[in-house]
């Protein structure tokens, strides 16, 4: 029986929300679990204005059990598990935001801090491919907002690599929008240096590739390649403190199998 391994890496306080690639495997329900290790880097590009793009160290952890699942610093819970149907709640961390320091431009800008999202996340394994659908809420009260993301995976393998190639679209709240892109009455400035006006986001509809390639090394150990880009909705181009319309992340990272 095929069944789905998630290999997330979730990447902590450095900022970078998160990587996924879907490495279908062979396995049975009475297999015991999955766990890779390793470590790696990531390059990531920053929309807000004056902020440079920043390399993380990525510490990698990801345990596949029938039903539990950590993958790095998330981890859900399949309560029905079906004819390749999995659903379950999910949690996770929102590394999304900035401190003031991070940019020149962002002086008098109050810090946009991170938080924990829950909710209910949906996977459905297909003949042509793996959907998914994940809804979750801010958990802690800063950001107060919902994100709904929809995707679809597929997986092709060819001369030794894993070519694992997803499409997707994020809607994301008002509050959420507002949170991290929006400017405060008293965040304004025009003072030389910064001009800087209010401006208030509201629902954005965020559209994503990715590709991820893995290539199976010696032993246990991969090697993992991976590229996101996602193209921002104008509620998040048109902010004062916004000069990208998109975000890049690259990873390099090695991974073993437990």
């Amino acid at each position: 029986m095929r069944v789905m391994i998630g290999v997330c890496v979730m990447v902590g306080f450095w900022g970078v929300r998160g990587w996924c690639d879907q490495v279908q495997t062979e396995a049975g329900p009475e297999d015991k679990p999955s766990i890779y290790v390793g470590g790696g880097a990531i390059i990531s590009s920053q929309p807000y204005v004056g902020a440079d793009t920043r390399v993380y160290p990525v510490p990698m952890f990801v345990y596949e059990g029938k039903r539990l699942y950590f993958r790095g610093i998330m981890g859900g819970y399949w309560l029905y598990h079906v004819a390749g149907l999995s659903v379950g709640p999910v949690l996770r961390p929102r590394f999304d935001g900035y401190e003031e320091d991070d940019s020149s431009q962002l002086r008098g800008m109050d810090d946009r801090d991170w938080s924990i999202d829950g909710g209910l996340g949906i996977a459905w394994r297909t003949d042509v491919g793996l959907f998914g659908v994940t809804f979750v809420t801010d958990l802690l009260g800063r950001h107060k907002g919902q994100e709904l993301d929809l995707s679809y995976t597929i997986l092709f393998k060819g001369g030794g690599f894993d070519f694992i190639p997803s499409v997707g679209v994020r809607w994301k709240s008002e509050n959420l929008v507002d949170y991290y892109y929006g400017v405060e009455n008293d965040e304004v400035r025009f003072d030389g240096a910064v001009s800087r006006g209010a401006y208030q986001g509201e629902n954005a509809i965020d559209p994503y590739l990715g590709l991820a390639v893995r290539r199976k090394l010696t032993g246990r150990w991969s090697l993992l390649g991976a590229i996101q880009h996602e193209w921002f909705d104008s509620e998040i181009k048109d902010s004062p403190i916004v000069d990208k319309g998109y975000e890049t992340s690259f990873l390099l990272g090695v991974m073993y199998a437990w």
